[in-house]
């Protein structure tokens, strides 16, 4: 879906300062671009959106662990975070998180604290239907990564999002071109921007930050959600992108999905609401799902499986520990998924049998 009939205005990513850290700050965490902490934080206020490309969203603030440093700074550090726990599967296991948000997510405050310096928020995550929360999915993250700023998108622009697993946003027009490494911002899939086109520049395109400053991006790295039209093949075809990415615990973002932010993350880029975890997908299907969800249709026999469907997997109908994304029969006539399996693990496309069946939800219809 390319932006070809996007019309797009200029300047420097929305990276901001820092609030001060509970550990040394090293160069790389400032930009160049920086504002003042105080214009950038949340602060207190009650509506407040992800200042940073994916902000993880944890149990506590008391159990967050010394090797997740680099997940809690602005600018955030996520492939850093991932190579400080990527030879201990015990850490990648054990990771104390709920979920993750992307960039310019829209979260409600409903608690602060203070623990060793850093201000923390308590948060409900829009977007992310749990019958946790009627009001989206809860957690803590610093506030640091928020910011009361969203301007309104100027006139001209048009709503996209990341369809690439992860796309790099860059300051200028002329960086994006040389490929500069410096103050460049990796975006994971999904996350939405308000764009225009560059003139002279079709390969590129510009996209607003929540201050209002430019971000620009490679056109083929964006396109609009589709506003009808979407099926099931469209789900596999979206799923299949992340063939090969890492498992990770609570991850909702390009950088490591588990099994159901997997799942969540496909629909919502296609245009299509559902639950953030196993069970309340695959409850969806049965008339129950959580307040903001898309309604599901059950289906219980493998024989009526159609692509995109969610499978769910567990001892029983009320016990749903995995899902997967149905993607039809291998040349042996097997039923075929798209998961992200477990912690070690990578996205693969594997057989149902694999898993102990019992039901599927239906969100695109024929």
């Amino acid at each position: 879906m390319p932006l070809s009939n996007i019309a797009l205005p200029v300047a420097v990513g929305a990276v901001m300062a820092l609030v001060p850290l509970a550990r040394p700050v090293s160069a790389t965490d400032a930009s160049p671009s920086a504002v003042s902490a105080a214009s950038a934080a949340c602060k207190g206020a009650r509506t407040c959106y992800v200042d940073v490309s994916v902000a993880q969203i944890w149990e506590s603030p008391d159990k967050v662990r010394t090797v997740d440093a680099k997940a809690l700074t602005k600018p955030v550090d996520i492939r850093g975070w991932f190579a400080a726990m990527a030879y201990d599967i015990n850490l990648r296991r054990d990771v104390p998180g709920e979920t993750q948000a992307l960039y310019g997510g829209r979260v409600t405050v409903v608690d602060t604290r203070t623990k060793d310096g850093v201000l923390w928020d308590k948060v409900v995550v829009h977007g992310q239907p749990t019958p946790r929360d009627a009001a989206g999915y809860p957690g803590w993250m610093p506030d640091r990564q928020l910011t009361k700023l969203r301007k309104k998108a100027p006139a001209g622009t048009a709503p996209v999002r990341v369809t690439s697993p992860t796309a790099w946003g860059y300051g200028s027009r002329q960086a994006l071109v040389a490929g500069a490494s410096k103050g460049r911002v990796e975006y994971s899939f999904n996350t939405e921007f308000a764009v225009k086109a560059v003139a002279g520049a079709p390969s590129v395109v510009e996209a607003r930050a929540n201050d209002g400053a430019p971000i620009y991006f490679s056109r083929d790295d964006l396109a609009k959600v589709p506003a009808s039209g979407v099926t099931g093949a469209d789900v596999v075809a979206e799923a299949r992108k992340f063939l090969g990415l890492e498992y990770l615990w609570s991850g909702t973002a390009g950088f490591g999905y588990d099994c159901s932010g997997l799942t969540s993350q496909v629909y919502s880029a296609l245009g299509t609401t559902i639950p953030r975890d196993s069970q309340p997908q695959f409850d969806a299907g049965g008339g129950a799902g959580p307040v903001g969800s898309a309604e599901g249709e059950r289906i219980t026999s493998l024989a009526d499986l159609l692509p995109g469907d969610i499978l769910g997997f567990g001892s029983s109908t009320s016990n749903v520990t995995h899902v997967g994304i149905y993607v039809g029969r291998n040349d042996e006539g097997e039923p075929m998924m798209i998961n992200s399996p477990r912690t070690g693990e990578k996205v693969r496309e594997e057989p149902v049998a694999n898993r102990p069946f019992v039901g599927a939800t239906r969100f695109i219809r024929p």
